[in-house]
């Protein structure tokens, strides 16, 4: 329906922070790794029987990441995911996988007394009290200190995908070694279940969390894949408040928070349409957080992540989830990381600079990012993430900078853009 962007590629760029960055962040228009001291594969919790796969839990099983500010002067991110036991007897992989920007250091956190089975979790909960890490997708985000989050911040886990358990929100003291764990007591009008929301009025609806941070009104902006009713806003003390579903099914779809232009983006995934697949559209659906006012519109440019289909129905199925996608107010555009491609490619959806609700953004790469020649012995290559990118690919603000990592035994990387 349009063709790929033939304009050159134009940013505007907000004032960083005016702070000393770190000497180990690279210069705009490059990456490098992030100098740790030690690597996941180090901090294994000592109740798990040691194997190939344990420390991969937390990149692997589709999950994602939340950069929590207040874990130290840098901040710190945090990795939760698991689930997908390979039988029913083996325990299900409980933690938080810490990466603390300023000790340069991984940690385990939040590691139950002894592992758990399983099968012996009853609605999402271990007899221990302590919740099933389940694949986290889009649905980690950050509780600040200053929104009665612990000390050192709360990563907050919205629950299980592709789970029979209650919609659930879990909150992690990350500061806490062993345990930590507690719920978030959401109160919503239709749902007569303490601490459990729903999208539907007559089912909990979808199971996959879509979630953005909106910190201007102290919460998150909560959807799922699926046909559903409501697109849910989560206050900070649990009151939930619900809005018409932003957007179509979201199969396969994102969602970001534009606080300049106090716009909440849906981007739909799903089969390209029309007779190029590598430059047709993807529909947005806009809420207009200042009036309540909700509009569609489209994309121009070459549409990332093309894929495969679930169904084997083709190769022109897009997949804007799994790249990270998140808005960044010093860059004003959504960012993400591309894998689709050889080398992964940094993608902008960038906004028009007038009637942003109702007209075209665009879809552009940026420049490519070169390998920093000072990280002398670092990864020369931008990593893939097997299974996606999701919540692991974040923007750092303490650094101004996107960090990810993909495995164990791998640094994470840091990609500096301005």
């Amino acid at each position: 329906m349009s063709q790929a962007s033939s304009q050159p590629f134009t940013i505007t760029v907000r004032p960083a922070p005016q702070t000393a960055l770190p000497a180990w962040v690279p210069p705009a228009g490059y990456f490098a790794d992030v100098p740790m001291l030690n690597f996941p594969q180090d901090v294994s919790p000592s109740i798990y029987p040691v194997d190939n796969y344990l420390m991969n839990n937390p990149f692997v099983i589709w999950g994602g990441s939340a950069i929590l500010r207040d874990y130290s002067a840098l901040g710190a991110q945090v990795y939760y995911s698991g689930g997908h036991e390979s039988a029913a007897g083996l325990p299900n992989i409980q933690f938080s996988l810490i990466c603390d920007f300023s000790t340069l250091t991984w940690k385990s956190a939040n590691v139950p007394m002894a592992s758990n089975p399983a099968y012996t979790f009853v609605d999402g909960y271990a007899p221990d009290g302590t919740p099933y890490c389940p694949h986290s997708y889009l649905g980690l985000q950050e509780m600040p200190a200053a929104w009665g989050g612990a000390a050192r911040g709360t990563l907050v886990s919205f629950f299980w995908p592709g789970s029979t358990f209650a919609h659930r929100i879990n909150l992690l003291d990350v500061a806490q070694s062993k345990l930590g764990y507690s719920k978030l007591p959401t109160r919503q009008s239709q749902n007569a279940d303490p601490s459990a929301i729903r999208f539907s009025a007559q089912w909990a609806g979808g199971s996959y969390p879509i979630t953005v941070m909106d910190e201007q009104r102290k919460g998150w902006w909560v959807a799922v894949n699926g046909q559903v009713d409501y697109t849910l806003f989560v206050s900070k003390d649990g009151a939930v408040t619900q809005y018409p579903a932003l957007g179509g099914n979201m199969q396969s779809g994102s969602m970001a928070l534009c606080p300049k232009l106090n716009l909440l983006v849906a981007i739909d995934g799903g089969y390209a349409l029309g007779p190029n697949a590598t430059s047709s559209y993807r529909a947005l659906y806009i809420r207009n957080l200042t009036t309540g006012a909700v509009t569609r519109t489209t994309t121009t440019g070459t549409v990332p992540n093309l894929t495969q289909g679930y169904d084997g129905g083709g190769s022109n199925f897009h997949r804007p989830d799994a790249m990270g996608l998140q808005w960044v107010e010093e860059l004003g555009c959504i960012v993400g990381l591309d894998q689709s491609v050889v080398p992964p490619a940094v993608v902008c959806l960038t906004p028009p600079a007038s009637n942003p609700a109702t007209s075209p953004w665009t879809w552009s790469k940026f420049p490519a990012v070169q390998h920093w020649s000072k990280d002398v012995n670092g990864q020369p290559a931008l990593q893939g993430a097997l299974n996606g990118y999701w919540s692991k690919f974040r923007w750092v603000p303490s650094l101004q900078a996107f960090v990810f990592c993909s495995s164990k035994d791998s640094k994470p990387q840091i990609i500096k853009l301005t």
